[in-house]
């Protein structure tokens, strides 16, 4: 639990997923076994597991993974990607890039990089190797030797170093402990490249009995073809068809850093993180199996953010599928917030799309998530505690608020879900639901007020607890939510400050949120969730925390779900999670344009539309002081904007244009971080704007 890193690789629009760990360890099968790599040079042979000498990076941001070990005089080179044919393939290529012949050995290992995967029998026919009856690993033409080994005989590790390794394996590789091994020996002259092909498998995990949890079941019947049946691609192109696929929505030009370096390697890594009709926050750990409404929300809210509208609605085409005949959108039980969650996502979309096709064949839907919440919260009126009428009953929620619990969060996403519901149903022409909608709305907001009011009375301070019964510990940080991503109360309001000022004095480390009660490290996403708030608030402390995740990325440039304070790898979920990734996108691109924020100090004035506007450079990181920048067809609620900034000494010079919607209300642009006292509300045009002391930056 202190080493959850690795980098995932698939392709777009599948739900199948390889995973390379940071030495080049490959697992192409959820909870089996993995691919290693091994180099023979004329001194000895080296593992990359064991070598200090061992990079690694993304091939031009791409989601191919590249793994350099030193060798003498030069380097061995692995790259990692995923390919499409009739079937789906890991391909997994190493060059020698000095210039002496060496050997290089590809090892089925019995491990993954959560611990020991159970394999029990490794076969070879002609050039295709069998994994416990399924194949598994396609090579270029017959090994030069190869070596076998099981729990009784030894790793076959050391056959290959021994140099006893031979022109079979021994028959039959079979271990009933589950620890067979096998590697394939090849030479590999200088200057050269030679691949393999791993055929993705789709199953997460059998139900078979007597096979181990996690292991994929071997098909009724086998045909074993004696070669990868597509051609296999190089990784350089395999590189440049991610750039053509990710060449649509939002461009960025950013200044050259590490910020810049992690956005364009997470536009595309954040394409993994959908499946087709799904999107997961994880790919491979047990805790992201299911679909969730929950972190869909985040998940779908950064591609629609950034342009990848067709997938996000691929996603919300499969709602109605997921709700209940009673209106709950169900992934997981007792899921309060999945109908916040869910309408959330499907106004975000049409704010941003205006896609009334898609939007009718929704409205039904619409209709029936609005009324489970307002029939929903109102089922405890039997309740006692006066904290808690008119909230949505009690649940699990988030895993990092913890215990059955009621939770404020999970009524703050219902009130949004019955403000986005009378949204939604009054763009397709339903104004007398709408109205009720919102009505639903205003009494909601009324319950949630009053409730808050009693807990601060109680407390003795106006910080959010997670909950109207629990005292103030970290999981208040969940109750930020009302500002960012909810907009239902604004930065400065009285509340949403106090519970900020809280979770910086008494739960965060240096400039990382310490989650100790589930996740039990530094928390990637929930550090950037109060760091969104500062941004709105125009506190400079939330840039701080954006650096901080910056340099806690992988060199792959991304995050697991938390980091341990101490040792700085992964120590909890996935060890390479969409949700980090999602939100990290959406802080940069509400660095640079956003909607205009809430003014709201209670939730009962939330029920108020905000007036329309649009936020440019908000807040920009010293580094980019007097650099140019940027930005193209950014979706937003008011149109597709597009804007550059150039500088004439201390004088940034700003060039807009704003492609609004039909009918539009005129939209007042600002840009707070550059000029304060600017704003325009024509919809292209440019100006020059006051001079930008440095210190302003600082």
């Amino acid at each position: 639990m202190t080493s959850r890193n690795w980098t995932a690789v698939g392709t777009v629009a599948s739900p199948r997923r390889a995973i390379v760990d940071p030495r080049g360890l490959v697992t192409p099968w959820f909870g089996g076994w993995s691919l290693d790599w091994w180099i023979g040079a004329d001194d000895r042979w080296r593992f990359p597991s064991r070598e200090t000498a061992v990079r690694q990076g993304l091939v031009e941001s791409t989601p191919v993974v590249e793994t350099t070990m030193r060798i003498p005089s030069g380097d061995a080179v692995q790259r990692v990607y995923a390919v499409r044919g009739e079937e789906e393939f890991a391909v997994v290529e190493v060059t020698n890039r000095s210039p002496v012949p060496v050997a290089v050995a590809f090892a089925v290992r019995p491990v993954n990089p959560e611990g020991f995967a159970f394999v029990q029998d490794i076969a070879l026919h002609d050039r295709t190797v069998t994994v416990d009856g399924r194949p598994a690993l396609y090579l270029p033409r017959k090994p030069a030797v190869m070596a076998g080994g099981t729990y009784a005989d030894g790793d076959s590790a050391e056959v290959v170093v021994s140099g006893r390794a031979g022109d079979c394996l021994p028959s039959p590789l079979r271990c009933q402990v589950g620890l067979a091994q096998a590697a394939f020996v090849f030479p590999l002259p200088h200057s050269t490249t030679l691949r393999v092909a791993l055929p993705l498998v789709s199953e997460r995990r059998t139900r078979r009995r007597g096979l181990a949890r996690g292991r994929a079941a071997p098909p009724a019947s086998v045909s074993v073809p004696v070669s990868v049946p597509v051609s296999v691609p190089a990784g350089e192109e395999a590189a440049r068809g991610w750039k053509a696929q990710t060449e649509r929505g939002m461009t960025l030009e950013l200044p050259l850093g590490p910020l810049a370096e992690r956005v364009a390697a997470n536009r595309r890594l954040l394409l993994l993180f959908h499946t087709g009709a799904e999107v997961h926050a994880g790919l491979y750990s047990d805790t992201y199996d299911r679909f969730c409404f929950r972190d869909a929300a985040y998940l779908l809210r950064a591609l629609d953010w950034y342009g990848y509208h067709d997938e996000v609605a691929e996603v919300l085409r499969s709602y109605p599928e997921r709700q209940r005949r009673d209106g709950l959108f169900s992934s997981r039980r007792d899921e309060w917030d999945a109908n916040g969650c869910a309408l959330y996502a499907m106004a975000e979309h049409w704010r941003l799309t205006r896609d009334s096709e898609w939007l009718h064949r929704l409205d039904r839907s619409v209709v029936r998530g609005v009324r489970w919440v307002e029939r929903k919260r109102r089922s405890g009126r039997r309740r006692t505690d006066p904290t808690l009428t008119g909230l949505l009953p009690a649940s699990i929620s988030a895993e990092h608020l913890g215990p059955f619990d009621y939770y404020y969060r999970d009524s703050l996403w219902g009130l949004r879900g019955l403000l986005d519901g009378a949204e939604l149903l009054a763009a397709v022409g339903q104004p007398e639901k709408a109205a009720e909608a919102r009505g639903w709305a205003g009494g909601m907001a009324a319950d949630l007020d009053r409730s808050l009011a009693l807990v601060a009375e109680q407390l003795g301070t106006l910080a959010m607890p997670a909950g109207p019964r629990r005292r103030l510990d970290s999981a208040a940080i969940g109750c930020l939510a009302a500002c960012q991503p909810l907009g239902l109360l604004s930065a400065t309001s009285p509340a949403i400050a106090a519970t900020a000022e809280l979770i910086r004095s008494r739960f965060c480390s240096d400039e990382a949120f310490f989650d100790g009660i589930s996740q039990t490290g530094l928390g990637t996403y929930l550090t950037l969730q109060l760091a969104m708030v500062e941004l709105a608030a125009g506190d400079r402390r939330g840039l701080d925390r954006l650096e901080w995740l910056v340099r806690m990325a992988s060199p792959t440039s991304c995050w697991p779900e938390a980091i341990h304070p101490q040792l700085g790898g992964g120590s909890t979920g996935d060890g390479h999670h969409g949700r980090a990734a999602a939100d990290f996108l959406a802080m940069v691109r509400n660095l640079l344009v956003r909607e205009a924020p809430s003014c709201a100090s209670t939730l009962s004035a939330a029920v108020v539309a905000p007036a329309p506007g649009l936020l440019l450079c908000s807040m920009l990181p010293s580094s980019w002081l007097g650099q140019g920048l940027e930005v193209h067809d950014a979706p937003t609620a008011y149109g597709r904007l597009s804007f550059a900034v150039r500088w004439h000494g201390e004088r940034p010079a700003l060039m807009w244009e704003l492609r609004g919607w039909e009918r539009a209300a005129p939209v007042r642009l600002s840009a707070p971080g550059l000029d304060p006292a600017w704003f325009s509300e024509e919809p292209n045009g440019e100006a020059l704007l006051a001079p930008v002391p440095a210190e302003s930056f600082a």
